[in-house]
């Protein structure tokens, strides 16, 4: 299959503008990267360039020339605003797993996560929980900030048999590391199609499909008493603020007496606005956690 890969350099305040453009014409799937930059050698060192790359995907069928031409009018828009370099090429999959390879290379987080790509052979430590990953065209590596951020606090949080829902769930690297580190069940909704395929796929040669169940899907509207309701102790949602504005109440709503909300994906100037609306869904913020422009909020229901 063959996709639109289109590219836009931003900076911190304009970036979550563009992931929305992307996402409210439909992308299937949109990553931001830029505040890490990782060698072929597999070393992970800060960008100091600050500028931040928001990569999305269109495939190429007979909807793409009219969802490009929405795209690069909203992004025209906002250029005026804000100073974007963008730009957009015709890629096959396999061609961009090929480069993707180049630079997806093993590393470890925190006390004991290491993330392998699938194509990487490695030999474990004592208590190390490998999560073996071949991201596709879904996203959620461990390379970004936040992603790397909430695995850290899960591998803090998480208990044997602790219920936990991962929003959004990309890649399928947080419902995986979860359920290594003993949770069950687990949840993993994503809207994206691709995301679910590759998901459900890194779920099962992970060895995990018992504890995780995949789906296409988001949390209803908390009026509708879904059966989601107080069924977690856990939720993860690593996505944008806006949307993490959005879904305050439903991620709350979801979480059982005393669970945690785990919220990542927040650019520091969103998160005065990402705290209030999760106080104002009934949830007490614990902890902020950060690393260069990127914010990951804890808070209990």
């Amino acid at each position: 299959m063959k996709w639109m890969e289109i590219r836009v350099v931003a900076d911190a305040d304009s970036s979550e503008v563009v992931c929305d453009i992307f996402q409210r014409f439909g992308c299937g799937g949109v990553a931001v990267d830029g505040e890490y930059v990782v060698t072929p050698e597999g070393e992970v060192f800060a960008n100091v360039e600050h500028s931040l790359r928001v990569r999305a995907y269109l495939p190429v069928d007979e909807l793409l020339e009219e969802k490009r031409s929405q795209i690069d009018e909203a992004l025209g828009r906002l250029s005026a605003i804000y100073p974007l370099r963008s730009e957009g090429k015709v890629i096959d999959e396999e061609e961009w797993a090929e480069a993707f390879k180049a630079y997806f290379k093993t590393f470890s987080i925190g006390e004991c996560i290491v993330v392998k790509p699938s194509w990487e052979d490695y030999t474990p430590r004592d208590r190390e929980v490998v999560i073996e990953l071949d991201p596709g065209l879904a996203f959620g590596t461990g390379l970004h900030p936040s992603t790397r951020m909430c695995l850290a606090q899960m591998e803090r949080l998480i208990r044997p048999g602790k219920a936990v829902l991962d929003l959004g769930t990309g890649s399928g690297i947080l419902s995986i590391a979860a359920a290594k580190l003993g949770a069950a069940p687990v949840l993993a909704l994503d809207i994206d199609p691709v995301a679910v395929r590759v998901a459900g796929a890194n779920i099962a040669s992970n060895g995990v499909s018992k504890a995780v169940r995949v789906q296409q899907g988001t949390l209803p509207d908390r009026s509708s008493q879904s059966a989601w309701w107080g069924s977690f102790d856990l939720v993860f949602v690593n996505i944008l603020a806006e949307i993490i504005c959005n879904l305050a109440d439903s991620l709350v709503g979801a979480l059982k007496p005393g669970g945690v909300l785990i919220a990542g994906g927040i650019i520091s100037n969103h998160l005065d606005e990402v705290t209030s609306r999760l106080r104002d869904a009934g949830a007490e913020v614990v902890e902020v956690v950060e690393d260069g422009v990127w914010r990951v909020v804890m808070a209990q229901a």
